[in-house]
């Protein structure tokens, strides 16, 4: 019997849900939110897949599978001028921010504190 599955970790929900190319060729490719988490943590923030995976509270082999999924998703809505869409997954959207030293550049946490600086 396969062990049931953790709730992946996520800093926040995506702004932005369809993405769509013009023009438009009629196919749609799925993205989970989960797997725009790994892209991101990986592509945008630069993090090895180690640390990326213990931000999203899942085994480094588990992180890896979703990340060649993500990129295998993404590649063929770009290649095939197919419509992205972002939904879905099993994750839990995070309550705190980032535990480690240095926060993510690109996640709803910093942005929190950016803003309440410069507020001061």
């Amino acid at each position: 019997m396969p062990r049931t599955s953790k709730c992946r970790r996520v800093c926040a929900e995506p702004k932005a849900r369809v993405f769509t190319p013009e023009p438009k060729s009629g196919g749609r490719v799925s993205l989970s939110v989960e797997e725009l988490e790994a892209l991101r943590l990986c592509d945008l923030e630069g993090l090895d897949q180690d640390s990326a995976a213990k931000r999203m509270n899942v085994s480094r082999g588990t992180f890896q599978r979703i990340l060649y999924a993500a990129r295998f998703h993404t590649a063929k809505a770009l290649c095939g001028g197919d419509t992205l869409v972002i939904g879905g997954g099993h994750y839990e959207v995070a309550e705190t921010g980032c535990a480690c030293v240095f926060r993510c550049k690109k996640c709803r946490f910093h942005e929190e504190t950016q803003k309440e600086l410069s507020d001061k």
